[in-house]
């Protein structure tokens, strides 16, 4: 089935639907300076300092690399770095070896030029001003700045006055600050728009066609109880936990491969994947979230199954990007787990500090090193790297086998490798002999030889008889000699194949491995050195395994000699007099109800991050949080999606416009773009094909071990996947379309907030995929045979796809676009054929309305 393009786009203007609402993103100040820290700033100490720096006595080409001033100026041919120009970059045309070839002893990585190229056009932030760039090389204090306010302590607030407007304690912080702006709140949405904000928000699927007509046939003075219980259905239901999971997933850089320099499938990051929705199906307390993704091998467990999920846990510290094409490997996985575990429960960028004394925050290097420490002592389980791990014993050297029953038996698995091997070794040299001897016997040596063994068989226990007269005549002395060298080697070989055999017999009757990506204790842990200017060559004084000097607030055990400090630090994270852990949760949290959050910056609650809007809310809301609610997510999000504040219109006042046009005090509600993963499955809901059953492990299974772009059979991934867009492979080098297209941020770094644009791809997609066309036409098919009448048609359309019913108008419409593919029948009679109802789907699909939350 198919349908015209340009009767589509006649039907997006027919209908008027697609309101149009641009929204575009750019990295702010402190994104491009992170991304400098993060992926130029390393490469530079690494691969440049060594020639092109302060320290070397002639800087080779007059050529300074060490300071922003130096860089741009560039040396004897001139700038090195010309911003947003790449083209005049003479960098660039150096590490591309198109002109100059610098690094001289190796081309970088192409990723790494990439990101180059990327730096260049975003700018070239860089925070170097040419002075105190140098770390110093001692565990020294922090630097001296003024107080960081999301360093100082969660303070109780008095709640103002409650007004009529109000409906919770939330409610009047907020409406003090529109008092205080001269504002209003806007009007209540409208209970259909309530109803499917609702429902985007907290299971990230459209509601259901009963539920909006159980809504239409609730009376006013009862709708606060219906939404009540509808939000506590929702947060009942297994579709939470996939919905906000994916939220979580974002900020833990979740992703199926190594991605970078060389991307290679990581097979078992979908059992963190699982662990998380069920985290948050189940409520874990987050206090009890952040220890068991920290520290979770070294918790205490009752059972084997909770011992299994604290093990999965700790796959937020595994399933980061990695450089596998040498480098500091071991510096760069614990960089990779600092930025992480700093960023999604501190809100912190620590990883800034590991070249230098933080810019703006109260972090030196060596706090930087002491947080390093910990997490260099511990061993990451990630998976293989360019070569697959072949034997169990390989892979039992990067997987975490997650059965107590099989950890018990890893030295009887050893042990029986070893074994099998060293048969191996053994049988080698004798099947090669064996075959030798095989072609030195005449062609006829196998009837030669059953002759040779039938005589055997008669002569047994006629040992009286003389052995040459048992001889045929037939066969010579030295085939004879041959024959039996021969039967020598087969028995021999058939005796190690049989010990082999009952070796390999023992290793699958052993518990079954089921692998992961974790983490566990080195041997032997030791504190480390602050590595000056984060250059391996360059060691400062040793710095003592421990945490931020800048938090005083939690007390916790001191690190003991023979543990890494990762437990401490778990439980240090999770005090509750941690200033930061309850201010960044319910700061996210706030910003996936309402838009942006309370600290529009989620993961940067540092200098150069914004500051709370509404600051003695976010305390009030984190002491809460703590206090009343145990730290239960399904708690707070009930409270704030039944306040007034989140239950207002998109359209507020006029005078709001003029005077918060950001709408930083909340005194409307923010129309939102969905995420690619709730627009897909907005669309497989209303072709009535989405399957909400989970499905088992991933894609990347299927494919198998193996590095993208070389050597893997993608197939797998092309098939049909009905199921919730969360369990889509997530392989850092080859995204599903449909994510990229809709905005599906870069799972190699901790994202807060995903960017939304508008872009005309997107439409191009949506009138062209495949994909979209098919649901397009099941949910088309639908409606055709749930009624025969095209106005209720229309009304079965518009409330699979926009959760409403349409207005007389856009009937109208509609019948008129179905109008222009009335055929007549040979009876004379005109009809509408089923390629007008997918072109119609099509449309309504495409809208905006669609793709939007108001």
């Amino acid at each position: 089935m198919t349908c015209s393009q340009p009767r589509y786009c006649t039907a997006l203007l027919v209908l008027g639907i697609a309101h149009i609402q641009c929204v575009s993103s750019c990295l702010a100040d402190d994104d491009g300076i992170e991304f400098f820290e993060n992926n130029i700033r390393p490469i530079l100490v690494d691969h440049c300092y060594e020639c092109h720096s302060s320290e070397t006595d002639e800087p080779a080409g007059g050529l300074l690399l060490d300071t922003r001033d130096g860089i741009r100026e560039g040396g004897e041919t001139g700038p090195a770095v010309v911003p947003e120009d790449v083209d005049e970059s003479l960098l660039i045309s150096a590490i591309e070896y198109s002109d100059l070839e610098m690094p001289p002893d190796e081309k970088l990585d192409d990723e790494i030029i990439a990101q180059f190229r990327e730096w260049i056009e975003m700018g070239a932030p860089d925070p170097r001003d040419g002075e105190d760039d140098e770390p110093s090389d001692m565990a020294a204090e922090p630097p001296a700045t003024e107080p960081l306010w999301s360093l100082q302590p969660l303070v109780p607030h008095t709640p103002p006055q409650a007004v009529d407007w109000s409906r919770s304690v939330v409610d009047q912080f907020v409406f003090e600050r529109m008092k205080q702006a001269g504002l209003q709140p806007a009007r209540q949405a409208d209970p259909v728009v309530l109803l499917r904000r609702l429902s985007f928000d907290l299971v990230g699927l459209p509601p259901e066609q009963k539920d909006i007509h159980d809504l239409h046939a609730t009376a006013d003075e009862r709708r606060n109880e219906f939404f009540a219980q509808y939000v506590d259905r929702l947060l009942a239901s297994p579709q939470y936990g996939e919905r906000w999971a994916r939220h979580w997933l974002d900020v833990a850089r979740y992703g199926e491969s190594a991605g970078s320099s060389r991307d290679v499938l990581m097979l078992y990051s979908w059992r963190y994947r699982d662990y998380v929705i069920d985290a948050f199906n189940g409520d874990i307390p987050w206090p009890d979230f952040v220890r068991q993704q920290v520290a979770g091998d070294l918790l205490p467990a009752d059972t084997d199954e909770e011992r299994r999920r604290n093990l999965v846990a700790t796959g937020l510290l595994a399933i980061g990007s990695k450089s596998l094409n040498g480098g500091n490997l071991t510096l760069d996985i614990a960089d990779d787990q600092i930025d992480v575990v700093s960023k999604a429960f501190m809100g912190l960028t620590v990883s800034c500090a590991r070249c230098h004394d933080h810019k703006f925050d109260p972090i030196p290097t060596a706090d930087y090193y002491a947080l390093a420490g910990i997490f260099r002592n511990t061993q990451t389980f990630y998976g293989g790297s360019t070569r697959r791990p072949g034997t169990l014993n390989d892979r039992m050297k990067v997987y975490f086998p997650l059965s107590a029953e099989f950890a018990d038996h890893v030295d009887d698995v050893r042990k029986i490798n070893a074994e099998v091997a060293r048969l191996t070794k053994k049988l080698n040299p004798v099947k090669k002999r064996t075959q030798a001897i095989e072609k030195r016997l005449p062609k006829d040596w196998k009837t030669l030889l059953n002759t040779m063994e039938a005589a055997d068989t008669n002569a047994e226990g006629e040992s009286d008889v003389d052995t040459n007269a048992r001889k045929s005549p037939s066969i010579s002395a030295d085939v004879r000699k041959q024959l039996n060298l021969y039967r020598k080697t087969m028995a021999e070989m058939q005796d190690l194949s049989s010990q082999i055999r009952t070796a390999r017999q023992q290793l699958a009757e052993l518990p079954d491995p089921s692998f992961a990506f974790a983490v566990k204790e080195t041997a032997k842990p030791r504190d480390f050195p602050i590595q000056i200017r984060g250059d391996r060559t360059k060691a400062g004084d040793v710095v003592p395994r421990g945490f931020l000097s800048c938090i005083s607030g939690p007390q916790v055990a001191e690190i003991p000699a023979g543990e890494s400090g990762r437990r401490q630090l778990a439980q240090w994270l999770a005090h509750p007099d941690h200033p930061l852990t309850s201010r960044v949760i319910v700061n996210r949290v706030w910003q996936h109800l309402f838009g942006v959050g309370l600290v529009e910056t989620s993961n940067n609650f540092g200098e150069s991050g914004s500051r709370p809007t509404h600051p003695e809310l976010l305390d009030f809301l984190a002491l809460k949080f703590q206090n009343e609610h145990r730290g239960s997510l399904k708690t707070l999000i009930r409270e704030l999606v039944l306040t007034a504040t989140y239950q207002q219109s998109v359209d507020g006042r006029e005078a709001g416009w003029d005077t918060d046009p950001s709408n930083t005090l909340y005194w409307r509600a923010n129309r939102r773009r969905l995420e690619a993963e709730a627009i897909r499955d907005a669309m497989l809901h209303a072709a009535g094909r989405l399957d909400l059953n989970r499905p088992e492990g991933s894609l990347v299974q299927q494919v198998g071990e193996g590095e993208v772009g070389r050597n893997i059979d993608t197939k797998p991934l092309e098939q049909s996947f009905p199921h919730r867009s969360v369990y889509l492979p997530v392989i850092r080098g080859l995204l599903p379309e449909f994510l990229k297209v809709f905005d599906f941020p870069e799972p190699s770094n901790p994202i807060a907030r995903r960017s939304v644009t508008n872009v005309p791809t997107q439409s191009l997609f949506l009138m062209n995929s495949p994909f979209v066309m098919a649901q397009a036409q099941a949910a088309a098919e639908l409606i055709c045979e749930a009624a025969s009448d095209s106005s209720q048609r229309c009304v079965l359309l518009w409330e699979r796809c926009l959760s409403r019913r349409p207005t007389a108008a856009e009937i109208r419409m509609a019948n008129s676009f179905l109008a222009e593919w009335e055929t007549t029948t040979a009876d004379g009679n005109t009809t509408v054929g089923p390629d007008a109802w997918t072109a119609l789907t099509l449309s309504v699909m495409g809208s905006a309305e669609f793709r939007f939350v108001d």
